[in-house]
């Protein structure tokens, strides 16, 4: 079976998977974490405004209270071998799925701009760090001292050697410094010891690959395998054998407007056939936000013609104002000296309604975040 469906009809389907259509309630926020699959966490103001968008009344606590107190959340290197935010629970799908691709890809990093030798040659090292962070947490700086590698060199290589161990999910993010939306400073810790009830593995890397295929799809669907793999930051050809697996499972979606087989999980089908016209919706996505990040294909709500305007150079992702189901524009939000201003540039001209209910979310913004707000509107186009 092969299904037709217009553009309209996916966008508002993921969004609706994504909870951007309407907000979970405050209770559920760790499920949404999960059933997005996470929240990149290139800075911390960032990953707080990805669930504040889809979460009610959601407090500026919560993320480092799950993350330092309860540890139900866990901050490690994990898709596109960037940082995310996840449940603790999933780790070891996410470490098992990924970690084969991520190495490779930090190993021909590493060895390719002479940061070591050899893919190897860090290894022998892991066991100074773990020993180091028996006691606990440390900053890069700490276990640079306790580790008594003195010259300035060793300590960026101390930084790369923390983000290898943890790509290899031996440790994680743990405490770290500084108000809820700019972190100052970062320490780490041995996942034994953060994370003791958790079993790295307890998955073989098949069933962690083919779990974490199906949670893609039922959060970004109906997706191709090349989006999957842009989203997880791996190759195609490394997909393709879970994709392959749940063949029996899965059903090709036509979307005219954009490229490829795109494909969803059978039970899935019903829910997409049935999305409803909605009233328009406006959300303010952070950098770097989930729904940005989750296709290669990025037309189900970005209109090519502006795609330069909201992926930068170098590798930055722009901050996007969502008006009903496609990006209508970018945004700022800066540090002043009394107070906070927003600076918003749509793409085009935004209809009175769509204008009123742009500024009603940037109430809300106020209202979470607790700053003063200066709203300044940049000319459209």
């Amino acid at each position: 079976m092969i299904l037709e469906i217009p553009l309209r009809k996916a966008a508002l389907f993921t969004l609706s998977r994504q909870h951007l259509l309407e907000r979970a309630p405050r209770d559920l926020a760790l499920d949404v974490v999960d059933e997005i699959l996470g929240l990149n966490a290139q800075g911390a103001i960032n990953v707080q405004l990805s669930l504040w968008n889809r979460v009610a009344d959601l407090e500026t606590g919560f993320i480092p209270r799950a993350l330092h107190v309860d540890r139900s959340l866990v901050k490690t290197w994990l898709m596109r071998n960037t940082v995310h935010v996840i449940p603790s629970k999933q780790l070891p799908i996410y470490h098992k799925a990924l970690g084969r691709s991520l190495i490779r890809e930090w190993n021909r990093w590493t060895t390719k701009t002479g940061s070591k030798e050899s893919a190897t040659s860090w290894e022998p090292l892991y066991s100074q760090v773990l020993k180091a962070l028996e006691g606990g947490p440390l900053t890069i700086r700490q276990l640079h001292d306790v580790l008594k590698w003195k010259d300035g060199e060793s300590r960026i290589t101390v930084s790369r050697l923390v983000r290898e161990m943890s790509l290899r999910g031996l440790l994680c993010h743990s405490e770290s410094s500084g108000p809820w939306h700019h972190t100052t400073q970062y320490s780490f810790a041995r996942v034994d010891k953060w994370l003791p009830g958790i079993d790295q593995e307890s998955q073989s890397e098949d069933e962690a690959l083919t779990s974490l295929v199906r949670g893609y799809l039922r959060a970004y669907g109906p997706a191709s395998i090349s989006d999957f793999a842009y989203w997880a930051g791996m190759k195609v050809s490394e997909a393709r054998p879970a994709f392959n697996g749940l063949s029996d499972s899965l059903v090709e979606v036509v979307v005219p407007e954009q490229r490829g087989k795109l494909l969803i999980l059978n039970e899935d089908v019903p829910t997409l056939l049935e999305v409803e016209e909605r009233p328009s919706v406006v959300r303010l996505l952070p950098c770097f936000d989930a729904l940005i990040m989750g296709h290669k294909d990025k037309t189900r709500f970005i209109d090519p013609r502006v795609l330069n305007r909201i992926l930068l150079p170098p590798g930055d992702i722009a901050a996007t104002i969502m008006v009903d189901d496609r990006v209508q524009g970018v945004w700022t939000l800066r540090k002043m000296k009394k107070a906070w201003r927003i600076e918003l540039s749509p793409f085009n001209i935004l209809s009175r309604d769509e204008i009123d209910a742009v500024k009603a979310e940037v109430d809300q913004l106020q209202s979470f975040t607790g700053f003063e707000i200066e709203l300044i509107w940049k000319k459209a186009g």
